[in-house]
């Protein structure tokens, strides 16, 4: 009888393909909680838009959100004594506050947290007051004073140079008082201050009025003049006789630039050696097409005589 014993196989591959989970089974436990680590570090991480947690806004106008420069009348900027305004009194906190929340806070905050209620629609989000680091211009009072007058371009901050400078100092006090541990000017740099901007003398401010009321007036100037140069053309695409008219339609590849382009570069006193060398020059800028700078001398005559004396 054969008593030699039988010793398993110390892995048998065809029972782990029936039973796979002999030797994964614990593997997929650790990846499960791997990706629920990572799922909820994701979650905690989410803003509120990323949450949807929004409300959706619908706007008549996006370009609401595009700051613009304010209305303003021209003024006079009394003279101020930088030594006596660059040192805090309840005075001129009293005032900062009240020219914070009208100026600062609803992009700031009421207590400068940088979460005013404009702030959401902003990037790069408005400076927290109350953050030591990383201030653009810096803290002291010299350096706010120069970010007031000049604003900061690349984050979206308008000047405030319309702003006179006691109240902007006034100003720079408050927003100090949310530094931690704000930092404190060298009398060399107050004196530079008044060298920079000589406080102590005054100055004027010219009147300002916002880039879209500009625009709106200059359209409102420019209604004459386009309504008259679109007469023009009507006139001109309208007579068939006229050698001169001719020559224009034949010239003409944008008619509304040509008409106003010609009469900018035929004078009424011009002579025609003038106004051949300026339409030669570049044609394609007065609104003309190349083939005009073939034209004959007498069809130059012709088209001369045409804009300055015959053209309606």
């Amino acid at each position: 009888m054969d008593r030699t014993p039988r010793y398993k196989e110390e892995m048998d591959f065809r029972e782990l393909l029936r039973s796979p989970h002999r030797l994964f089974g614990y593997v997929y436990a650790y990846f499960l909680l791997v990706l629920l680590g990572l799922g909820i570090l994701y979650a905690g991480n989410l803003t509120d838009i990323g949450k949807n947690a929004v409300m959706p806004v619908a706007l008549k106008d996006s370009s609401a959100f595009v700051q613009d420069i304010p209305f303003h009348a021209s003024s006079i900027l009394p003279p101020v004594d930088v030594r006596r305004a660059a040192v805090p009194t309840d005075s001129l906190l009293r005032a900062g506050r009240e020219l914070f929340r009208a100026n600062c806070a609803s992009c700031h905050g009421d207590n400068g947290m940088g979460d005013g209620p404009a702030a959401l629609m902003l990037n790069p989000k408005p400076r927290n007051f109350h953050v030591a680091t990383g201030w653009t211009n810096g803290a002291r009072v010299t350096e706010i004073y120069r970010t007031l007058q000049e604003g900061i371009v690349r984050n979206g901050m308008a000047s405030y140079n319309y702003l006179p400078p006691g109240d902007r100092f006034a100003l720079i006090h408050v927003v100090r008082s949310f530094h931690p541990t704000p930092p404190a000017d060298a009398e060399s740099d107050v004196l530079m201050l008044e060298t920079t901007y000589q406080l102590s003398k005054g100055s004027s401010i010219p009147a300002q009025i916002p880039i879209r009321e500009a625009m709106k007036r200059m359209v409102a100037e420019s209604g004459p003049g386009v309504q008259a140069v679109s007469a023009t053309v009507s006139r001109v695409m309208a007579d068939p006789a006229t050698p001169g008219a001719v020559l224009l339609r034949r010239a003409m590849a944008d008619p509304e630039k040509a008409v106003t382009g010609l009469r900018s570069v035929a004078p009424a006193n011009g002579t025609v050696e003038e106004f051949i060398r300026r339409v030669s020059a570049d044609p394609g800028m007065l609104g003309l097409k190349p083939s005009v700078t073939r034209f004959r001398a007498d069809e130059w005559n012709t088209l001369h005589q045409y804009v300055t004396k015959g053209c309606p």
